[in-house]
């Protein structure tokens, strides 16, 4: 099959065409341009007709009309639609809400994500009643449905050993760690890594209507990294800057930081990154356990919400780079740097991450955390 395509400057006008279509509703005109982008993607007449509904003859009949008479046929359909008046039923609308749950890609489409037009599109196909783009929105709210981000989870959400390792953790580890912690007067820290890039970060923010915001970025991959614990019961939080990768080495400097500021054994809950597991950080900690310093836990695989650090990752993200420009290494290293030492000065702001956690296990371990410092809040070495 040969691939029809249409030059920059008339893909950039068929979605400014397909803006209007939304604009004045007009469903008939959404279709044709619709069909004309997909053509211009590559997609098969027979792929195109059972998405947009209608048949084969159609796209190609509308594709000739457009090669002959350009934008002045769309601009002639250029009228406000009107539409059939909504008729779904109850049944009908408790369909198209599992229709919309399933996601598009259930329904035959490429894509990830719904827009109105194809649900409506959709809706269409399936009861024959047509909504405009705009008005479908409202019908789906009123069915419990609104337009929001996604979010990422493990794709092991629904496997048996992930979910039995899971429960493990909850029920047994987790509570052995408290009761641990209580008989030898230690303290329990989670411990991670993070990368801070310079080119910067994106978030959600007010702005004018139609105007997306924009924020300069220097283009520079270089990152900051942090090793970095928090501490269950005080907030105390504890960082330092690895100047190179992520190791063994520069893993067990970091774990010798944190054991100097306690004179009591340490709990350290962490994740499985490989150097994690290395050989040296392995001899490390069988040494610290003989000494009754370090004792260490592995997280679930893909748990992230299992240790509260990662929070604290993202609440300094959002504080310092997000939708901020950094055009040195060191303006980077600053706004990070300040919004750790707000940690430091306030420890309730570590604490909020662990809130959940907290009241769950309950005050079982404040009764030696007074006398397991040596300094309970002695600020920790910036980056070196």
């Amino acid at each position: 099959m040969v691939r029809l395509t249409f030059e920059k400057e008339i893909v950039e006008r068929l979605r400014k065409e397909l803006a209007v279509a939304e604009k004045l509703n007009n469903l008939h005109l959404y279709k044709i341009v619709t069909c004309l982008l997909l053509i211009q993607e590559g997609k098969h007449f027979s792929t195109i007709a059972k998405q947009v509904n209608i048949c084969c003859r159609t796209v190609y009949d509308w594709l000739k009309k457009f090669m002959v008479r350009g934008f002045s046929w769309l601009l002639g359909k250029h009228y406000k639609g009107r539409g059939r008046k909504p008729r779904l039923t109850d049944k009908q609308k408790e369909e198209i809400y599992e229709v919309v749950v399933a996601g598009p890609e259930a329904c035959g489409y490429d894509r990830g994500i719904w827009n109105s037009a194809m649900i409506v599109i959709e809706i269409e196909k399936r009861f024959r009643v047509t909504y405009s783009p705009r008005y479908v929105c409202s019908v789906l709210k009123r069915i419990g449905l609104s337009y929001q981000k996604a979010k990422f989870i493990p794709g092991k959400t629904e496997d048996e050993e992930w979910q039995r390792t899971r429960k493990a953790w909850e029920e047994q580890t987790w509570p052995e760690i408290l009761a641990q912690a209580e008989a030898k007067g230690a303290v329990i820290v989670f411990g991670d890594e993070v990368s801070f890039a310079q080119w910067g970060s994106l978030g959600r923010t007010w702005a004018p209507k139609g105007k997306q915001p924009t924020i300069k970025t220097s283009g520079k991959r270089k990152g900051l990294k942090i090793f970095g614990v928090i501490e269950f019961v005080s907030g105390k939080f504890i960082y330092q800057e690895c100047e190179g990768k992520f190791n063994g080495k520069s893993y067990i400097e970091f774990l010798e930081q944190v054991l100097g500021q306690y004179n009591c054994p340490v709990i350290l809950i962490e994740d499985g990154a490989p150097y994690h597991r290395s050989a040296e950080v392995k001899q490390f900690k069988a040494e610290k356990e003989a000494e009754d310093k370090l004792f260490s836990y592995r997280l679930p695989s893909y748990s992230p919400d299992k240790n509260p650090i990662e929070k604290l990752w993202k609440n300094t993200k959002a504080d310092a780079t997000h939708c901020k420009y950094f055009p040195t290494f060191d303006d980077l290293r600053d706004a990070v740097i300040k919004a750790f030492n707000k940690y430091l000065q306030d420890a309730m702001k570590v604490l909020s991450v662990m809130k959940k956690l907290r009241l769950q296990a309950g005050v079982t371990l404040c009764a030696h955390r007074q006398n397991s410092l040596q300094d309970p809040w002695h600020e920790s070495p910036g980056p070196r």
